[in-house]
């Protein structure tokens, strides 16, 4: 608005220069008016553009204020964290043979169920252990804390097992070398029964007692650790 009025205020004091119009007033003093009102012209188009200018940038920080998150962002955070895996269960332990300066390494797990087997045993839970001993390689065996499992060498005795939800297998099984009869170890399919054991959540062992007939025993195996 006020450039507007400068700019009449020159037009009117560049034609006084050249046609004096009114009386007294001589051409020198229509100069001085329009070189007073140039000026004041250029000053008022400056502060408009400077006015516009900040006008603009403080849109632009607003609009980038205010913008919404990037669609990444919003997806990521809108997403439930994952469940925490349940600890596993099983035990691990490391046995070096001074002598021979070999290592044995084994891993092992309590069955969740206790049995019963009469006296002089009682209740007893079920242990699932995997042995790798360089003198003889890798071992999965079962045992209970006391009693009489049904195994040995000359007889066709096998424990059974089902993993998860899958068909129950067989497996020969033989006793200790030291003759006792509390563990019995899987003749011929330690590989089969550990690969099956790495994948297994829910494992059931039944095997066969001295005058309690056939037994089962539960494990949580999910989150065995082997190589």
């Amino acid at each position: 608005m006020a450039s507007g009025i400068f700019f009449l205020a020159f037009v009117a004091a560049l034609i006084g220069i050249f046609f004096p119009y009114l009386p007294n007033v001589k051409r020198k003093h229509f100069a001085g008016a329009a070189g007073v009102s140039l000026f004041l012209m250029a000053l008022g188009i400056g502060s408009n553009n400077n006015s516009g200018e900040a006008q603009a940038d403080s849109a632009a920080k607003t609009s980038v204020a205010t913008a919404p998150e990037a669609p990444s962002k919003a997806k990521a955070a809108a997403q439930p964290p994952e469940p925490a895996k349940p600890a596993s269960k099983w035990e691990y332990r490391e046995d070096k043979d001074e002598m021979r300066g070999t290592t044995a390494k084994f891993a092992s797990i309590r069955s969740e169920n206790t049995v019963d087997l009469d006296f002089p045993y009682g209740e007893v839970n079920g242990t699932i252990w995997v042995r790798r001993r360089p003198e003889d390689g890798l071992d999965v065996m079962f045992s209970v804390d006391s009693g009489q499992i049904m195994c040995n060498s000359f007889t066709d005795t096998y424990v059974s097992i089902k993993f998860d939800d899958k068909p129950i297998q067989r497996f020969s099984c033989t006793g200790s070398s030291d003759g006792s009869n509390d563990t019995a170890f899987l003749m011929g399919g330690s590989s089969r029964a550990l690969t099956a054991l790495k994948k297994a959540k829910r494992t059931i062992i039944e095997a066969e007692f001295f005058q309690k007939g056939r037994q089962q025993f539960v494990f949580e195996t999910a989150g065995l650790e082997w190589k």
